[in-house]
């Protein structure tokens, strides 16, 4: 859990430390930046299951995508050239908080209107075997995690509804997963 705390409270600043150097014509707010996003979220955790109840508070960073892609390519543009992302959600009531990594894939559908997928992995702090009925057993410490989000574009503001899926795939001997849903705001760059 320490980790987690760690890892999203860094997130957070480099969050913030994004935003104020966007403001004042830092590195970060050129156009061929390193850093392409910063988001915060929040999601209902566990949607229907043992570990409902409570709410994550998600930070993540997504970078500059792989190959020559810009918003508004075609779909194999976007398919050839996603965007690696970090991040790290910690849990309101002390259950299960993860960190991740993995590669996004956003496509404009209509206007401002946008669909995004991303895969990748996370590493969490729950429990592995079924010892507790109001935890989840995840089998094994590494998850894959899924997202599916349908967003909004606003000038620089990106808002978005987000589901988002981790579990082992049947690795473990148990793969209960878990399953969030919920909203993110991302900031541009």
């Amino acid at each position: 859990m320490r980790k987690t705390l760690y890892l999203t409270s860094c997130l957070v600043m480099a969050s913030a430390s994004g935003a104020l150097a966007g403001d004042y014509g830092a590195p970060f707010s050129a156009p061929n930046a390193f850093i392409s996003e910063l988001r915060m979220g929040v999601l209902s955790h566990d949607v229907a299951r043992r570990e409902q109840g409570s709410v994550d508070i998600q930070a993540e960073i997504l970078f500059q995508p792989f190959g020559d892609f810009s918003e508004g390519g075609s779909f194999w543009d976007m398919i050839l050239s996603p965007r690696p992302h970090i991040g790290g959600s910690v849990n309101s009531e002390g259950d299960t908080s993860y960190g991740y990594a993995g590669l996004s894939w956003l496509y404009s559908v209509w206007g401002p209107v946008f669909i995004e997928a991303s895969f990748g992995g996370a590493l969490h702090d729950g429990n592995l075997k079924d010892t507790n009925p109001k935890r989840e057993p995840l089998g094994t410490r590494a998850l894959f995690r899924e997202t599916a989000s349908l967003g909004f574009d606003y000038q620089n503001y990106r808002v978005m509804v987000t589901v988002e899926h981790l579990s082992n795939a049947g690795l473990g001997d148990w793969n209960h997963g878990l399953t969030h849903v919920g909203g993110r705001v991302g900031y541009k760059f």
